[in-house]
């Protein structure tokens, strides 16, 4: 049995070799067009998946367009040696029209773009050289330069020595005239394109004496100039470019100017003082002889000026005492102005301390009666004052029980100044008002409203001792006046 077995086996193995091998041949041809396809499918989902994530991102992070808010300037490489640019793009800038992602806009800052013109290998002449942008953030792109070109004219750098030229241009005061300047340097070196050093002809100074009546000395700037005047751009002064000027001023001959002097006589009201002299004008010019002016010395005085009791400013018009034989350019008259002011002091009084808005059914304590205030003011206002003039007030508005520190505002008559208080601030218990309780405070009106009406028996009870009352009157110091000025 086993051989048979044997023999019909591979009888029964050759019927399923041959749909084996006809079953294969279809599945060989079948499988480049399966490949190709896979391969389709790949890329349409690549493609899709691409589209999503720009989809995603450009939600997430747009592409904007706008033009830059600051014009980015324009910078210039590659100038060649011995050249100059013949025109100034020192100020030029370009603006540009940008797209970019949210993120770059607000992360940019100045310096992410740079616009040059490159000049390399650029020589003498007029050249049309284009911008180049060049920009720090790569996800930036420029879509627009307003201006793409520059028209740049190249020269030649050379120098010329030029004369120095000083220029004076006003005049020294009436009665003086000025001589010829003296300065140094003679000449300098000028330098740069060579086109324009060629209209330089000098290089100038220009001086101003206003009104001088002696000598001048002056340190100027210089200018190259062309054979018109006009300032020749682009072209440079060598070091230092700049002149140092001398220029004499010397009195016409027959004249001299002296001062005004304010004769004055009598003295101000007492408390009062001389706290300044002037005349108007200061100064005159004097003509005549010059002998006789060589004499007069630097001023000549006026008629007195009377300030017997006076309490402000004495103006009045005077005659000058002109020696004989010369007379004044200017008129014999002067308006002269005595200021005469208040002699300033200081006083110190005590005050006692008065309450103002004290809430109903409260009572107050402080720890002390009296504060010392400092005034300072005119001697004749602080000799005047009176008890009743000066106060110091707590107000107590708004408070609630409980112990404060209380800054005293102090009234005062007007033109008095408030200089301290000492001390700065009283401490003040507040209690609710206990029958039988001794030392209540009494509420005072408004003394600013007017401080005579305020009743100088107001009493507060101190921390020291219970009921004690303050003195209805300050102990007031006696005024001590300010050194008179000499």
């Amino acid at each position: 049995m086993s051989q048979v077995h044997q023999v019909i086996e591979p009888a029964e193995r050759q019927p399923d070799s041959e749909p084996q091998a006809t079953s294969t041949a279809p599945r060989a041809r079948s499988r480049p067009r399966m490949v190709a396809g896979d391969i389709g499918t790949l890329l349409l989902s690549a493609v899709l998946a691409l589209t999503i994530w720009l989809i995603a991102t450009n939600q997430e992070n747009p592409l904007t367009v706008r033009q830059l808010a600051t014009p980015v300037p324009l910078t210039l490489v590659g100038l060649g040696e011995g050249l100059e640019v013949v025109q100034d793009l020192s100020k030029e800038s370009v603006a540009l029209v940008v797209r970019a992602p949210r993120t770059s806009w607000e992360s940019m800052r100045d310096g992410d773009f740079r616009a040059t013109l490159d000049l390399t290998g650029l020589g003498p002449g007029e050249h049309d050289v284009a911008v180049k942008i060049t920009r720090r953030d790569p996800q930036m792109t420029v879509l627009e330069v307003q201006r793409p070109e520059y028209t740049v004219v190249l020269d030649n750098r050379v120098e010329k020595e030029v004369p120095v030229q000083v220029e004076i241009m006003d005049g020294a005061a009436f009665g003086y005239e000025w001589q010829t300047p003296i300065y140094t340097p003679m000449t300098v070196t000028v330098s740069g394109p060579q086109s324009q050093v060629e209209q330089v002809t000098r290089a100038r100074a220009e001086i101003y004496l206003r009104n001088a009546k002696s000598q001048v000395e002056r340190t100027q700037t210089l200018m190259p100039v062309d054979a018109q005047g006009r300032t020749v751009e682009r072209v440079t002064v060598a070091p230092p470019g700049r002149v140092q000027v001398v220029v004499p001023v010397e009195q016409w001959p027959g004249r001299k100017e002296v001062a005004v002097r304010v004769k004055l006589s009598g003295p101000p009201a007492a408390g009062y003082r001389l706290s300044a002299v002037r005349s108007e004008p200061s100064t005159i010019v004097l003509q005549g002889d010059p002998a006789i002016l060589s004499e007069v010395p630097g001023f000549v005085e006026t008629e007195p000026l009377d300030l017997t009791n006076a309490t402000a400013d004495v103006r009045r018009r005077v005659a000058l005492l002109l020696p004989e034989g010369v007379t004044s350019y200017d008129g014999d008259f002067v308006m002269a102005t005595a200021g005469v002011t208040p002699i300033e002091g200081g006083v110190t009084v005590s005050e006692p301390l008065v309450v103002r808005g004290l809430g109903p059914g409260l009572t107050a304590t402080a720890a002390l009666d009296a504060v010392d205030v400092i005034l300072s003011g005119p001697m004749p206002l602080l000799e005047s004052m009176n008890e009743d003039d000066v106060f110091a007030i707590l107000d107590l508005s708004g408070l609630v029980p409980g112990t404060h520190a209380i800054k005293p505002s102090v009234v005062r008559p007007s033109g008095i100044s408030l200089d301290g208080v000492i001390p700065e601030t009283v401490e003040v218990v507040i209690r609710p008002v206990e029958t039988g309780v001794v030392g209540e405070l009494q509420q005072v009106p408004d003394v600013e409203a007017t401080a005579a009406a305020i009743a100088p028996t107001t009493t507060l009870t101190t921390e020291a001792g219970a009921g004690m009352t303050i003195p209805a009157t300050p102990a007031l110091v006696t005024p001590t006046p300010a050194a008179p000025l000499p």
